[in-house]
């Protein structure tokens, strides 16, 4: 059975309508996935900045808290144990430091060794 002009050309138009959707489809949908993909990352480096930030502050009181404790019980703090103190990054090591002044008869009692921080 033969096809017609007209018939032809609707198949034609058809067929190019359906390409042309599913590129415009293919486009839509990576735009789409980049839009997520960049909101996603936005959301993710805000929590670890937050995350982050909250941590140094934690580190940072915990120091300001050392030291104090220090100028309160031997009076003459020296600069050198001021920097140690300063380069302790670990939480742990901090609360380890805590307790370790507490119990210290001396200033050279005191471990300032940064073995994990």
């Amino acid at each position: 059975m033969a096809q017609t002009m007209a018939e032809h050309l609707i198949e034609q138009g058809i067929e190019q309508g359906i390409e042309q959707g599913i590129e415009r489809g293919k486009a839509q949908g990576i735009e789409q996935g980049i839009e997520q993909g960049i909101e996603q990352g936005i959301e993710r480096g805000k929590a670890q900045g937050i995350e982050q930030g909250i941590e140094q502050g934690e580190t940072r009181a915990k120091q300001e808290v050392i030291l104090k404790m220090i100028r309160l019980r031997f009076e003459d703090v020296p600069e050198s144990v001021t920097s140690q103190i300063n380069s302790i990054r670990s939480l742990s090591r901090l609360d380890a430091l805590v307790e370790n002044v507490l119990t210290a008869e001396t200033l050279d009692e005191i471990d300032l060794q940064n073995r994990d921080g």
